[in-house]
């Protein structure tokens, strides 16, 4: 039985909804026992609408096609895990061995997503009439779907990827935008239509989708290299209106090739063709250098040493002497080791009683190592934290410093490596009843063994130059709102004056 296109979407999208929740429940839940990150899941919903969406227009639906299409699906996702991608992104990277993607992997998931297919059908059976629809139109309609997403996802590749940001994303990027951009350009022309202003809201939308993925969940240079991930600048002020420039030339030149069906296999040959010329890395590739929030600061002079057998008695101190130098680099609070790498730059040097320390910390703490609260993967930047947030310790006063970093230390005592590896945390403060730059090394668990008390904390009651992006925070608080609200203005006007009240008085 065949349907016809909307149908096709609202079937293909149970099915990508039933068979995830099969996949996760049983066989990850029940089988195996393990939970990859979730960009496994969305983008595997994604293959899944993909396939049995593409695949329904041409063989419909039944037990007998659900068993083909569950077959090709099966059969694509062990390929794509096998050369494209690891599970666990954007947390961590890993690729599964042979058993778990083919001796166990490959019946698994196929009887998980018949499950899933087989589940979709009977809902499907039973709150459908039995209706014989013409094939050709469904058939035309992905076919159309496909070739106009195929145009936007290689003109994104020439416009964005390389003459904008001149960086190749790798594979498994443009794999990913296809399935996104499918799904969704069948679903947006089916529910929204194909004129002027369905194109250009539509590219407008698909463009917020990529830039969306590549945020959370999509990696850029895989196969071939380590997974990163785009920062702030690149994702929206290169990526988002690239995506939406390409998506409107795309989707127009799609409907041109439709309307003119003999230009398909031309375009398709050129468009293939293009893509197989892409530089697998240009040479002129752009540096991935940091897109964070940079902050700094500096003390020296006269301070305190904590001594004693609480680390953050401040009343239970020894004079020290010494200075300070603090570089950071917040890159975002995205949860994720990989999309995560704040860096720090961290050297100390003081003298207390007969003993000279330098402390270097470069490394940067994504974790607090026993869980107990956030380290904001190893920098925040004016965040509240100690007393009774929760972060930190209760008997410290609540503050919020300018800079908090946490990573790890090597120290040295009197030119001799004492500790590599120790946690540390330092906080640059400014107001409140705590003002100055501290540095505590494992006052939490006293695990410097080479000290008489375990650890090492001291603090500088002056901050001598502090330089903290302020300025940058607020102008991409600014634009966020402004964002939100046009996004509001627009939909909710389109709303107004497409809804029936006002096409009646009209």
């Amino acid at each position: 039985m065949f349907l016809v296109a909307k149908d096709t979407i609202k079937f293909s999208i149970l099915v990508g909804l039933a068979a995830i929740f099969v996949d996760a429940s049983i066989a990850h839940g029940l089988l195996w026992e393990n939970d990859p990150y979730w960009t496994y899941w969305v983008t595997k919903t994604f293959l899944i609408t993909t396939v049995f969406l593409f695949g329904t227009a041409f063989i419909g639906i039944g037990i007998v096609p659900g068993l083909v299409l569950t077959a090709v699906h099966t059969l694509i996702l062990e390929i794509y895990y096998q050369w494209l991608a690891p599970v666990g992104l954007p947390q961590e990277p890993e690729w599964l061995d042979f058993n778990h993607l083919w001796v166990t992997g490959l019946p698994v998931h196929f009887l998980a997503i018949l499950g899933g297919y087989a589940l979709a059908l009977w809902l499907w059976r039973r709150n459908h009439p039995v209706l014989e629809a013409e094939r050709g139109e469904t058939w035309r309609f992905v076919v159309y779907g496909l070739v106009t997403s195929v145009i936007i996802v290689a003109i994104d590749g020439l416009f964005t990827q390389l003459l904008l940001l001149q960086d190749f994303p790798g594979i498994t990027f443009f794999v990913q935008r296809l399935l996104i951009s499918f799904v969704f350009v069948c679903v947006w022309t089916a529910y929204a239509g194909a004129g002027r202003t369905g194109v250009a809201l539509g590219a407008l939308m698909l463009a917020l989708v990529w830039t969306t993925y590549s945020m959370y969940l999509g990696p850029r240079g895989l196969p071939f290299e380590q997974p990163y991930y785009s920062g702030y600048w690149d994702l929206w002020w290169f990526s988002f209106p690239g995506g939406f420039v390409s998506a409107v030339i795309g989707w127009w030149v799609g409907g041109w090739a439709m309307k003119n069906r003999r230009m398909i296999t031309v375009s398709s040959v050129a468009i293939a063709g293009i893509m197989m010329g892409l530089p697998a890395d240009p040479l002129y590739a752009q540096g991935r250098g940091p897109d964070g929030l940079a902050a700094s600061a500096r003390a020296s002079g006269q301070g305190v040493r904590v001594v004693g057998p609480d680390p953050v008695n401040m009343n239970s101190t020894q004079p020290m002497t010494g200075t300070i130098t603090i570089q950071a680099v917040e890159m975002g609070n995205r949860w994720s080791h990989v999309q995560n790498t704040d860096s720090m730059s961290v050297t100390a040097r003081f003298t207390g009683g007969e003993a000279t320390y330098d402390v270097k910390i470069d490394r940067p703490m994504p974790r607090h190592p026993l869980g107990l609260y956030t380290t904001w993967s190893g920098a925040v930047l004016e965040h509240e934290m100690h007393g009774d947030t929760g972060i930190g310790t209760s008997k410290l006063p609540r503050m919020r410093p300018k800079i908090a970093l946490w990573g790890w230390a090597e120290v040295s005592r009197n030119g001799e490596v004492i500790a590599r590896g120790a946690p540390a945390h330092v906080m640059v403060l400014t107001d409140g009843p705590m003002q100055g730059v501290m540095l505590e090394i494992a006052t939490e668990d006293k695990s410097l063994a080479a000290e008489p008390d375990g650890y090492i904390h001291v603090m500088w009651p002056n901050v001598e130059a502090l330089e903290v992006p302020e300025n940058q925070e607020r102008t991409r608080q600014i634009i966020g709102w402004v964002g939100l609200a046009a996004f509001v203005a627009l939909f909710g006007a389109l709303a107004v004056i497409g809804s029936p009240e006002h096409s009646r008085r009209a």
